[in-house]
């Protein structure tokens, strides 16, 4: 008994529609492309560690002074000797830090970027969901319609034995309209079939049913999107981008000094007394490679400076861009619902008070059809504000 209960309750809770914030919440800790990134962004941390160790020495053994005329005897004359050495490179003062610095930068972008992604992802599921509730809406708005056409015909029927032949016409055009509705309504349960594996797609689950909540706002004003700009997560990375080809270059600069290195070495010979020898050096930058790695080091600074901007006058443009779609979808929506709609309703009481015959039935059906066709224009307006507004919440880096 318990455990048929227990199966009946997990199956009510996957039968349930999931919320928008439920699939974005698991899709967040979840997708497998945002645990890629979290994987890469987590190896910085070894090589962080990295730019902190000497280089491993070089250690060698040589034999000096080889007699040919007699090749196993090492007591011939004093240069005779059996060496080990050791060498230790050593990095000029500031490189470490420098390149600690450079791989600091190229966590920061990794970061953006993951951030970038969740922005990416979480846009396109709620673009996703809005369509859906949007294509939702309108199967509703369908089946009234063709509940109100099945009427006139209902209707027509009843007084087509007594009408002329405009009465008839007019039964084949409500025919044929109904004929449309029923092509409608299976091109929407396609398109929400499509939607619905696409949804499943980006959160990573399967999402069949969806319970999304439409709410008119009016709009905030074009300033205070303007004014989030800098907060845009493709901005950031390109700003990240740019402190790495900053400590890049003084990587490169760090190069032209000089890494010295101390070589020790311990010679042993057969007859003589054994001895140690130390020895100090440098490679020399004397060809100017390192100089013009710096040089082509901080154009790299200048051209990635040039792309930020370059991205923010078209991350300006496009923030205008969706706000005129915000704006116009309220407007739209508003005209619809305290003018349109009233007057329908107008309408509708006038039309309701003069219904005398089959004819004006008719007539009084195809006004409530008309009433339908400005709730499937006021869906889109309301699903046209909802992806505008998400697009704008994603240029101003809002996650959820």
């Amino acid at each position: 008994m318990l455990r048929t209960l227990f199966l009946l309750f997990v199956l009510s809770v996957f039968a349930r529609a999931q919320s928008l914030d439920e699939i974005i919440t698991y899709t967040l800790d979840n997708h497998n492309s945002l645990r890629a990134i979290e994987q890469k962004l987590s190896s910085f941390d070894e090589t962080l560690s990295l730019t902190q160790k000497f280089q491993n020495p070089e250690l060698s053994l040589s034999m000096g002074d080889i007699q040919f005329k007699d090749v196993t005897n090492r007591s011939i004359e004093p240069m005779q000797y059996q060496s080990i050495n050791l060498k230790q490179k050593i990095p000029y003062f500031g490189k470490r830090d420098a390149a600690y610095s450079n791989v600091l930068a190229n966590k920061e972008i990794v970061f953006a970027s993951l951030q970038e992604a969740k922005v990416a992802l979480v846009k396109e599921i709620k673009l996703s969901a809005y369509t859906i509730w949007e294509y939702e809406q309108k199967l509703l708005l369908v089946d009234e319609s063709m509940e109100l056409v099945k009427k006139n015909i209902e209707l027509s029927n009843i007084y087509v034995s007594n009408a002329g032949e405009g009465w008839h016409m007019e039964m084949s055009s409500i025919e044929l309209e109904h004929s449309e509705l029923k092509i409608k309504k299976h091109s929407l349960q396609s398109e929400l079939r499509q939607l619905y594996a696409r949804l499943s797609y980006l959160s990573a689950m399967e999402v069949t049913s969806l319970d999304v909540s439409v709410s008119m706002k009016e709009p905030l004003s074009l300033e205070s999107y303007l004014q989030e700009l800098p907060n845009n997560k493709t901005y950031l990375k390109k700003a990240a981008q740019i402190e790495e080809k900053n400590s890049f270059a003084k990587v490169k600069e760090l190069d032209a000094n000089i890494d010295p290195f101390v070589s020790i070495g311990y010679f042993q010979r057969e007859s003589f007394e054994d001895y140690v020898s130390v020895s100090v050096g440098a490679a020399l930058p004397v060809y100017g490679s390192e100089s013009l790695n710096a040089q082509k080091a901080r154009k790299e600074v200048l051209e990635a400076t040039s792309v930020r901007e370059d991205f923010s006058e078209s991350l300006k443009a496009a923030i205008i861009q969706e706000y005129a779609k915000l704006t116009n979808a309220y407007e739209i929506y508003k005209i619809i619902t305290n003018e349109s709609l009233v007057e329908i309703e107008h309408m509708l009481e006038l039309a309701d008070a003069s219904v005398k015959n089959g004819q004006t039935l008719v007539l009084y059906t195809k006004l409530l059809q008309k009433r339908v066709a400005l709730h499937e224009k006021q869906r889109v307006a309301e699903a046209s504000f909802q992806r505008a507004q998400t697009n704008l919440e994603a240029l101003r880096g809002e996650i959820q």
